[in-house]
C-alpha cells in the first residue's frame, strides 16, 4: 500500500512539472497572414534548452525560463523565419532578457508590453513571455510579416 502511495506521488510531481508547457504548443499558431507553420511545434524545458540553443541557454535560464516552444515558418512560399516563445516564472525574466541585449539598429513595436524590430528579428514580451521570430533572409516584405506573425502570436498569449 505504501508504494502505491509513493508511486501516485511521483505521477503528480510529474503532472505539475509538466503543466506549464502544456499550452505552449498552442501560441504558435498554424498559419497567420501569408505564414504556414512549417512542421511540428518543438518544447524545451529548461534542463535540456542547452539542445535547442547551445552556448545561450544558460543566460534563459539563470532568468528563470520554464520552457521553450519553437517552430519554423514560411511566408508566402519565399522565405522562411523561426518563432520562439520562453515561459518564464515570472514578468522579470524576460524583461531582463531584452534589457541585457541592445536595442540599437532597432525601431519600437507595438506588440505585447513592450518590442522592438530589428531587418530581420522581432522581439517582444508580454507578461512572463519572450518572443523572438527570425527571419533567414532579409526582403522589403521581411518587417512587415514578421510583424504579422507577431500579432499572431501576441493575440494567442
Amino acid at each position: 500500500m505504501r508504494r502505491i502511495g509513493i508511486g501516485c506521488l511521483v505521477v503528480l510531481l510529474l503532472v505539475a512539472c509538466h503543466r506549464g508547457a502544456g499550452n505552449l504548443p498552442s501560441l504558435l499558431p498554424a498559419d497567420a497572414s501569408g505564414w504556414v507553420r512549417s512542421g511540428d511545434v518543438r518544447i524545451f524545458e529548461a534542463g535540456n534548452l542547452w539542445q535547442y540553443m547551445d552556448g545561450g541557454a544558460d543566460k534563459f535560464v539563470s532568468a528563470g525560463v520554464r520552457n521553450t516552444a519553437t517552430a519554423d515558418y514560411r511566408y508566402n512560399g519565399k522565405f522562411d523565419a523561426v518563432a520562439d516563445v520562453h515561459q518564464f516564472a515570472s514578468d522579470k525574466g524576460p524583461a531582463a532578457m531584452m534589457d541585457s541585449e541592445p536595442a540599437a539598429g532597432s525601431q519600437p513595436v507595438q506588440i505585447g508590453d513592450t518590442g522592438r524590430l530589428f531587418a530581420q528579428t522581432l522581439e517582444f514580451r508580454r507578461g512572463p513571455y519572450l518572443v523572438r521570430v527570425v527571419a533567414y533572409d532579409e526582403t522589403p516584405e521581411t518587417k512587415t510579416a514578421l510583424t504579422a506573425l507577431g500579432q499572431a502570436i501576441a493575440a494567442k498569449l
